[in-house]
């Protein structure tokens, strides 16, 4: 079952994952990215664990905002990759 309330755009943006205590600074690329969160491309074993929260510096524009660092919560973890939900932060 779809949980998605926005719409995901396929879209491959260049990514900064900040989170010090565990993997650093690590350029990565989106999958796709809709006005809530990200599937960022990943190995499953350099994934964050669910629950986790980081800080993602996005580079880019998306509906007519400049995308800059935002707070985001993995959400799941896939062969792919992970899913990161954004976190007090809306696209309007």
């Amino acid at each position: 079952m779809e949980k998605r309330i926005h719409e995901r755009q396929q879209v491959s943006l260049s990514v900064e994952i900040l989170d010090p205590a565990h993997l650093g600074k690590v350029s990565l690329i989106t999958r796709d990215i809709s006005k809530d969160g990200a599937f960022i491309l990943l190995a499953r074993e350099k994934c964050l664990p669910v629950g986790r929260i980081i800080s993602l510096r996005i580079s880019g524009v998306l509906w007519g905002e400049k995308l800059s660092t935002v707070s985001a919560r993995v959400v799941r973890v896939t062969d792919e990759g992970m899913g990161l939900q954004f976190i007090d932060f809306d696209f309007m």
